[in-house]
This record gives structure tokens, sequence and C-alpha cells, in this order.
């Protein structure tokens, strides 16, 4: 877990976000070693948007919904008890249609079987990273811890705005973003 994040610190945030939602280790620490189609466990699901990639902010309009679909999305992921890593359980996968709210478009995630499974965990990190307010989430967090925990109204417009647009414009690559802060 601790080399994945070493390995990942200055690359993209879609790589880091996508390795995060299948590292073994956050599979055990946010449930994902139960989340099973039978019973979907939404602590990863609803964790993913509120501390990874939207936030709670005032523009956070995820719904209760979407945490539950993330959580079906994200069903079939297990730790490989044996070794080191995960792996894709299609046979616990929820593979029915994911329809989440208006805050992302009214997205459906067209649910497949087998192996292609997986695939949806790619669709939702690619829908979550799709909607502005994952771009401005990150750009208020980095100003935060690197600069200043407030963020004043004039900060807002001249700084977390134009490294919203620039993570946007870099495809969530951060090191030409760090640069800029």
């Amino acid at each position: 877990y601790i080399q994945m994040l070493h390995d990942n610190t200055y690359g993209n945030f879609r790589t880091i976000i996508t390795e995060l939602t299948k590292d073994a280790s956050m599979l055990i620490f946010l449930n994902g070693t139960q989340n099973s189609k039978e019973a979907p466990d939404e602590n990863y699901g609803r964790e993913l948007q509120e501390l990874f990639c939207i936030g709670k902010g005032q523009d956070a309009k995820f719904t209760e919904q979407d945490v539950q679909m993330a959580a079906k999305v994200l069903t079939g992921w297990r730790v490989n008890w044996g070794g080191i890593g995960s792996s894709f359980a299609a046979w616990d996968h929820d593979t029915s249609d994911k329809q989440f709210s208006s805050f992302y478009n009214n997205r459906i995630i067209q649910g497949k079987s087998g192996a292609a499974g997986a695939e949806e965990t790619d669709e939702l990190i690619d829908m979550l990273l799709e909607n502005n307010e994952c771009a401005v989430y990150l750009a208020r967090r980095l100003y935060s811890f690197f600069i200043v925990a407030e963020i004043t109204e004039d900060a807002e417009a001249n700084v977390i705005q134009p490294l919203a647009q620039l993570i946007r414009d870099n495809d969530f690559e951060m090191e030409p973003v760090l640069r800029t802060l």
C-alpha cells in the first residue's frame, strides 16, 4: 500500500485512485472484502466520493442513491489472502445496471458479467473525475495542505478555480498542478 502511494505521488490522480480502489489494504480497511452482490457495503463507495474525489462541501450534491450505486459497482473485488494483492471475483459482482443522480448527469453504468464486470470500476472512476466538482475539490485540498487551511473568496476565485481548470486541462496529471501551486 505504501509503495503504491509512493510510486504514484506525483503522477496521475486517475491512476492512483484506481489503484487505491483495488488495493488489498484499502479493500480490508474500508470493507471492500465484505462488499457482495447480496449485501453491497457502502463504506468505500461513500468514502470514494466524500473523502477522495468530490468532498462534502456545498457543491457536492451526490446522493445516497449514488453511494448505493457505487457500492454495487464495486462488488466483486477480493483480497488474495494467500498472496499479495487483489483480484476480481465475477461470481460476486452485481451485474445490474447502476443509475446515478443528476449530479452525475443521470449516468447509467451498464451492468457487466464475467471478467468484464471489473470494467465497471474504471467507468465509476471516470464518472467521478468527469464531474467538475472533483477537480475543484482536489484543488481545494492541495491549497489547504500546502498554503493555508482557510480558503477565502479571493483564493477560491484566483487560485482554486484556475488550479481546478489546470487539473482538468492536464487530465489529472498532478505534477504540473503542484509546480504551478
